[in-house]
């Protein structure tokens, strides 16, 4: 019999909003999170089962489409699986979000690296030795997720220095902060008059505690942001890259 996808109700609470009253996508991001991990645990592949057998899984890249951002006192169902092993390289993972009464709120794919934890390197997740169930036939976002050139005339938006409210369990910047950060980028006319509708996060080196951030914003096209996070020191390393796509 095929297991059941996981799922978690959330209540949207005041301590998840913005000014505008609407969900913070960085709070929709955790519970996202609080999602996957609990589908690792149900499946028998959770964090700590995975770190004691020397291994643990990192996200590189999420994707997100946003039909209605939702406000303070909604509650929400997020589902999620694994479908796919893609190119022998990342575990594909996608997630469907509704409200209370079964509409779509938003669609989501991410890609996930297993990492070995004595090599420091990827590994085919097929060879995990607890590998999540697959569900190839369910797709909630087909897109692929691909490397973000950089865009024009690019911005110095501010510096971020990694403290220690931005880290996690994991001992480095959590992922759901990166979206605070790139928010930060746009002026609150832009997150009022035009909304965001889609963002893709690209994770590409890890931040640890103290390390300065430099975050570029490059001048937007018809419907689309950019925003780089830079090594302060190290133009060459970029820490992140994300693409906010507007509604009209």
């Amino acid at each position: 019999m095929e297991p059941e996808i996981t799922s978690k109700t959330f209540d949207v609470r005041f301590s998840d909003c913005d000014h505008n009253s609407r969900l913070k996508l960085s709070n929709l991001f955790l519970f996202m999170e609080e999602t996957a991990i609990a589908d690792a645990e149900i499946n028998g592949f959770g964090l700590w089962k995975l770190l004691k057998l020397g291994y643990t899984y990192v996200i590189t890249r999420l994707k997100i489409r946003i039909n209605h951002t939702p406000v303070w006192g909604e509650k929400l169902t997020i589902s999620t699986w694994a479908k796919e092993f893609y190119n022998d390289k990342v575990c594909l993972k996608d997630y469907s979000i509704l409200d209370s009464q079964g509409n779509a709120i938003a669609q989501a794919t991410s890609s996930w690296l297993l990492v070995n934890l004595k090599t420091g390197k990827s590994e085919n997740p097929a060879n995990s030795p607890c590998p999540p169930p697959l569900y190839p036939d369910r797709n909630a976002l087909p897109d692929m997720l691909d490397i973000l050139d950089p865009g024009q005339n690019p911005v110095l938006a501010f510096r971020k220095i990694a403290r220690y409210s931005d880290l996690d369990m994991n001992r480095h910047v959590n992922h759901c902060r990166y979206v605070d950060w790139v928010m930060d980028a746009l002026s609150l006319d832009e997150i009022k008059n035009r909304q965001v509708r889609s963002i893709q996060m690209n994770y590409i080196n890890q931040i640890p505690l103290g390390e300065t951030v430099r975050i570029i914003r490059f001048e937007n096209s018809n419907h689309h942001a950019k925003v780089f996070g830079v090594n302060e020191f190290d133009a060459n390393k970029c820490h992140f890259q994300a693409r906010i796509g507007f509604g009209d």
